[in-house]
């Protein structure tokens, strides 16, 4: 008996960490239209609101109460409002090309959040309280004009994939990068010639 639980506990354990990647949800069910999702809000899962013409963050998303997958991206948002923090499932946040000039810092709230994709929008920093992302293994903050990372993210433990293409850093930056986050694979354009 000891033995079924162990290995039921080991099976658990890998469903579980493979949930939070694009494979593991070839087979939910997707949403692709809020006021359909809204008719069943107890059970979305995942919602994708790609190329929408969205300006404002749709409030109506934080009904979605076991959301653990969002995709925003490709839209015109230019902010995330507080009260994301409302979805607490969330497990992964895409909001790439979009218009945000601030990082959104109210993702810090994202107790659970496994991948944030935030890259090709236009904030030049990131504010203090990524080490409170826990269990985050995955961040993508390519094309952004960023020129250092956050305060706190040799902190992160968990985090397995940084995404830095298409941003400016020299080979400096680049070589103090590797230094700080040894066992993350961090993807980067080649070096510039530059003073960042």
């Amino acid at each position: 008996m000891r033995a079924f639980l162990i290995l039921f506990f080991f099976i658990s354990q890998v469903a579980i960490s493979q949930l939070y990647s694009d494979s593991a949800y070839k087979n939910v069910t997707v949403h692709n239209n809020l006021q359909e999702a809204l008719i069943d809000s107890g059970s979305v899962r995942k919602l994708i609101l790609k190329r929408e013409k969205l300006t404002v963050f749709p409030m109506d998303i934080l009904k979605l109460t076991e959301l653990e997958y969002l995709d925003l991206s490709s839209n015109k948002l230019d902010s995330i409002p507080p009260e994301i923090n409302q979805l607490k499932n969330l497990r992964v946040l895409i909001l790439t090309r979009n218009s945000l000039l601030k990082f959104p810092k109210e993702i810090f709230a994202l107790k659970y959040l496994k991948v944030l994709k935030i890259g090709g929008n236009e904030f030049e920093t990131i504010p203090r309280g990524i080490d409170s992302l826990k269990v985050i293994e995955e961040i993508d903050f390519w094309n952004t004009s960023i020129s250092d990372l956050p305060l706190g993210i040799e902190n992160v433990k968990s985090l397995k994939r940084l995404d830095l293409r298409g941003i400016l850093l020299n080979y400096e930056k680049q070589a103090d990068i590797f230094e700080l986050l040894p066992k993350v694979k961090v993807y980067m354009s080649p070096a510039c010639n530059c003073g960042f």
